[in-house]
Formats: C-alpha cells, sequence, structure tokens
C-alpha cells in the first residue's frame, strides 16, 4: 500500500462494508442521531460519512494529510453531503479545534500511528478536549464483527501476502493495557471495548 490514491481504493472497495456497521455501533452506543460529530485520521472519509448517512448529524472530517483531505473533499461531492459536511487539516495531538464542540468523535485504524507513549496522551487529552460535554468517543481499531474480519484478511491476503503484519510492523504497537494506562494516567473516564468488533475507546464527558 504505497500511495494514497491506493489505500483509498482498498478503503472504498474491500473495507467498505464495515464503515457503515461501525458507524451505526457508535452511534448505537452514543444513543442518539443528532448533534455534531468529528471523524479523526479520517482518510478519504469513509467512516465520517457513513456516521453522516446514519444520522442527522454534521460532520468534520479531520485527518493530519492534506492529500486525503482533498480526495474526502471529492468523496463528500460524490455522497451528496456537502450541506453538513467540512473538513480541516490538523495533526491529532493538537486539533486547531475549540473545545467542547463534539458530541461524537470518531477514529478507526488511525489510533496505532499517533506516535510515542507522550504524544499518545497528548493525542487521547486534546480528543478530550474538543469532546462536548455528555459526549463520546468510538476510537480505536477494528472490522466491526468477525465474520468481515475473515472475510477482508483473506481479501488483503490475496493482493497483499504480508498483509496485516506490514501494518502492525508501521504502528507504534501500543495495545489496550497501554490505551487503559495512558487514560488512567490522563485522569479521563473511559471503558474499552475489545472483543469481534475490535478494540474502541468509549471517553465520555459529564456535563
Amino acid at each position: 500500500m504505497n500511495s494514497r490514491e491506493e489505500f483509498d481504493k482498498i478503503a472504498n472497495e474491500i473495507f467498505f462494508p464495515i464503515y457503515e456497521v461501525i458507524a451505526r455501533e457508535a452511534l448505537g452506543i452514543l444513543g442518539r442521531k443528532n448533534g455534531v460529530c468529528l471523524d479523526v485520521g479520517s482518510g478519504g472519509g469513509h467512516l465520517g460519512l457513513s456516521v453522516a448517512k446514519a444520522s442527522d448529524m454534521r460532520l468534520t472530517l479531520m485527518d493530519v494529510k492534506e492529500d486525503a483531505i482533498i480526495i474526502a473533499n471529492h468523496r463528500i461531492k460524490e455522497w451528496g453531503l456537502e450541506g453538513r459536511t467540512s473538513t480541516i487539516v490538523s495533526d491529532v495531538r493538537k486539533i486547531n479545534l475549540p473545545d467542547n464542540s463534539f458530541d461524537l468523535i470518531t477514529s478507526r485504524g488511525s489510533i496505532g500511528f499517533w506516535g510515542d507513549r507522550d504524544e499518545m496522551k497528548q493525542a487521547f487529552a486534546e480528543i478530550y478536549r474538543v469532546l462536548a460535554p455528555n459526549g463520546m468517543t468510538y476510537i480505536g481499531k477494528g472490522f466491526g464483527s468477525a465474520e468481515l474480519k475473515a472475510k477482508i484478511t483473506a481479501q488483503m491476503k490475496v493482493l497483499h501476502p504480508e498483509w496485516p503484519q506490514c501494518v502492525i510492523d508501521a504502528s507504534n504497537g501500543f495495545g489496550v493495557e497501554d490505551y487503559a494506562n495512558f487514560l488512567k494516567e490522563l485522569k479521563i473516564p473511559a471503558e474499552i471495548i475489545n472483543d469481534d468488533r475490535g478494540v474502541w475507546i468509549i471517553m465520555k464527558k459529564t456535563a
């Protein structure tokens, strides 16, 4: 997976079924379909736009890579969601958005690339800062279900025999226990899902 275009093509074809499943799971746990959502490390926008399609939420897609946001802007038009979707180029470790802004913050797959221990803590603190009172995060990694994971793994191994080891090797290597420790150190209330849906961090901010 050497280029942004190739990565987006895989997301738009092989990975496509997972985004609706993850979006609906996040909205179901949140318990409402209105408000404002931020998708962190959005890439071409599939997860955030799936949240928009499954709800009445207004969306902001955020990625540190400008080329990803260019692709996301095209997809917003393709999906007919210009009216309630915006984009921003920003780093998760220093989010250029106001405090208490988002009712739902989602992210799939980018968590492994947020840097070292201190950078990870900085990222979690920034996500919590922009989370609105009574808001919730659904950030992590996974495929939505065991069935989807098995299907996608089989397809990806045909395309890239080294997958998923190549992704694991490129990531920061942190896992569930690390995430729990970072959040505890930051005194951020959270629970972590670790099952067939994947690994998902649910931070909540009380009013």
